[in-house]
């Protein structure tokens, strides 16, 4: 939820910001905490329509931009204005322009950042780790070395879904030939010929003759399914069934699982190495992931590290995590290599998921071909029976 917040800062100025929080109490919390103090707290009127987000390839050519100026040298403001004007994006130029004005004006670079509004929250977590820390070229190299490998990955289980994908497609569009096209046709040859047909046949011929009469209440069906689909993966109620659901199909749930293991045990260890605590860094992570799972058992971790609990511990309890991970976090913890070992986990668990990924598609692709080709066959089996039979008495 987004707030328009009036407040003064600890110079006496007064200024307007906006703030991404769950209620205004909290809104007034983070002013407090950063020696403010809030006069006027609403609600923005964009808190009710999502907000655009960057591109990530757009904010990776963006930072591969801003990291080059920066190792030459060049202030961050400066280095600012120069990309201000630079590259195709019209919401990236929009936000620079809006980020170098309020840097002027004194802001940090991470809360002119989220003022913008169109930065992701973990970017923004690591250029507040890299401002707090004062190494943000460091922590900007690492963040792209992540966001580069997460593209990789991303792409990889992309191109492995097409091709699955087109088989689907094209039953579906094969099915609807044959139940509006050339189902009727052949009702029509029976009825006028007066050839006996099966009981499989009668069915068939008159779900294809009803279908083609109702071709309008398929077009309504169709608007009506896309937004059923539209609604279910935009409410979290829903989210978290469908989670519930995907995680209960053996090799399916086996590989969303891993997937977001090492989203989290990646993400979590960029944060940290750039100089975040850890709880603040699983609130981040928190804020952003996509999995609801996830979310609801990140509320529990993060509650057991705030009363002073070890990671590993609170991430077993949640059950969060592969337990491989969790034995990973507990060495990184001892030895204080945590950073290490969350990125060495999420480098075994991208291997699987890439293994289980090319095993789950290889066997879709000849489990969807022969579906396809038994229920084509069976409906031109019962369509072309009664004319075999009349070919047969006729001689």
């Amino acid at each position: 939820m987004r707030f328009t917040v009036k407040l003064t800062t600890p110079n006496g100025d007064i200024q307007t910001r906006d703030f991404e929080a769950a209620s205004a109490d909290e809104v007034r919390s983070r002013v407090i905490s950063e020696g403010g103090f809030p006069i006027e707290v609403a609600k923005s009127s964009s808190s009710f329509r999502s907000t655009k987000q960057l591109k990530a390839e757009t904010l990776i050519l963006f930072n591969q931009e801003l990291l080059a100026l920066l190792k030459a040298g060049i202030p961050l403001l400066q280095s600012l204005e120069l990309l201000k004007g630079h590259g195709k994006d019209p919401l990236l130029r929009s936000s620079l322009e809006r980020v170098v004005e309020l840097v002027k004006e004194g802001m940090a670079f991470s809360e002119a950042l989220e003022q913008a509004g169109t930065f992701p929250a973990v970017y923004r977590a690591n250029v507040v780790a890299g401002e707090r820390s004062g190494t943000l070229p460091e922590v900007i190299s690492r963040w792209l070395t992540f966001q580069k490998f997460a593209q990789t990955s991303r792409r990889r289980i992309t191109e492995a879904l097409i091709y699955p994908t087109f088989l689907v497609v094209v039953l579906f569009g094969c099915l609807l030939i044959l139940f509006n096209v050339v189902l009727p046709r052949f009702n029509e040859i029976y009825s006028s010929g007066g050839i006996e047909m099966p009981t499989a046949t009668r069915i068939l011929l008159g779900i294809g003759t009803f279908m083609r009469s109702t071709l309008w209440v398929q077009g309504i069906l169709v608007v009506v399914l896309a937004f059923v689909i539209r609604w279910m993966v935009s409410t979290e109620a829903t989210l978290r069934t469908n989670e519930r659901i995907l995680l209960s199909i053996p090799r399916m749930g086996t590989l969303y699982r891993m997937y977001h293991s090492s989203v989290f045990s990646r993400t979590l260890g960029v944060l940290i190495a750039g100089g975040m605590p850890v709880l603040q860094s699983i609130e981040v992570i928190q804020k952003t992931t996509a999995s609801e799972r996830m979310k609801l058992r990140l509320n529990i971790v993060a509650e057991q590290v705030r009363a002073g609990s070890s990671l590993h511990l609170a991430l077993d309890q949640a059950k969060l995590l592969d337990p491989l991970a969790v034995e990973m976090c507990r060495v990184g913890e001892s030895a204080s290599a945590l950073p290490e070992m969350l990125s060495h986990v999420a480098d075994f668990f991208d291997q699987e998921v890439e293994k289980a990924t090319t095993a789950v598609t290889s066997l879709i692709g000849p489990v969807l071909i022969l579906f396809m080709g038994v229920t084509v066959l069976g409906l031109l089996l019962a369509v072309y029976v009664p004319l075999f039979n009349a070919g047969n008495a006729v001689r």
